[in-house]
């Protein structure tokens, strides 16, 4: 439960210990290291997001979107090389999609990206991961309810959901909150759905006065909906937000600090809140980020 990326708390099926053993027999641990000018020189800057997860990276009509996906868009550009998206399907923790993901690449033969997208902002990561590097964070992400507005205030604390229903994507560290909550009580109150969009119609169809999961999705959704919504963080003892940045290999530091200079001029410009709101999610400043 140390990774705050909410869709990592999704319930799945682990690999057994003999096939992990199996399958590191075929991993072998190539040097994928590309610093700023080696990626210049390829003329393509591979940039690894994950698969399916709106609205940050997705496949519609055969094209990628999503802000994730804006983004990477836009830091190749600043590089002045083309795009090469990697999606990678989340493992069962962050360590796992950052050994994917940035510095040795998948069993199945994938190479990792230059730089990986959405890697909580976590110095406590970097120090789990000695081949990865953090840089520039460009969001600030947590749990938040979309409520009826008329019962918003109640919300705030969840003593709503000792009388009211509440949906949640299961297995979420937002579903294990509301089932905690007041011992318990709020359990037989809280509806589960497999994924966040499933909870959304739950909401917009009246059949909940309520949905909690990741900030974002939830502000993308209601207002991607017809019904009206008020925004809530609710207070309570778990982490409520986390700051999301990108990774690169700890040899090819001067690619991050290069594209950490290009976030602060999207952010500078304006142009990281618009792209956060063409998707209907309110950008946070990753100001202070630890």
């Amino acid at each position: 439960m140390g990774n705050p990326h909410i869709s990592r708390f999704a319930l799945r099926r682990r690999l057994s210990a003999l096939s992990v053993a199996a399958l590191c027999l075929f991993a072998v641990d190539t040097v994928w290291a590309r610093p700023l000018e080696a990626v210049r020189s390829a003329g393509a800057l591979r940039v690894t997001v994950y698969t399916n997860y709106r609205p940050y990276s997705w496949i519609e009509g055969g094209r990628a979107m999503g802000i994730d996906v804006e983004i990477a868009e836009a830091l190749a550009k600043a590089v002045g090389v083309n795009l090469d998206l990697f999606s990678l399907r989340a493992d069962d923790d962050i360590n796992d999609d950052l050994r994917n993901g940035v510095w040795r690449g998948t069993v199945f033969g994938a190479a990792p990206g230059d730089v990986m997208m959405h890697v909580p902002y976590d110095k406590a990561i970097e120090a789990k991961n000695d081949r990865v590097a953090l840089a520039g964070p460009y969001h600030v992400d947590g749990l938040a309810l979309a409520v009826d507005p008329a019962k918003a205030a109640q919300a705030l604390d969840l003593s709503l959901f000792l009388t009211e229903k509440v949906a949640v994507d299961v297995g979420t560290l937002g579903d294990l909150i509301m089932i905690s909550a007041y011992d318990q009580k709020t359990l037989p109150n809280v509806v589960h759905f497999r994924g966040i969009e499933r909870a959304s119609q739950a909401f917009e169809s009246g059949e909940v006065v309520a949905f909690y999961g990741e900030a974002s999705a939830v502000q993308s959704l209601a207002r991607a909906g017809a019904r009206p919504f008020a925004i809530v963080y609710p207070k309570t003892g778990a982490r409520q937000e986390w700051p999301i940045g990108l990774a690169v290999r700890s040899d090819s530091k001067d690619l991050g600090d290069f594209l950490e200079g290009e976030m602060h001029r999207l952010e500078s410009s304006g142009e990281l809140k618009r792209i956060f709101a063409r998707y209907g999610v309110d950008w946070r400043t990753p100001d202070g980020a630890p």
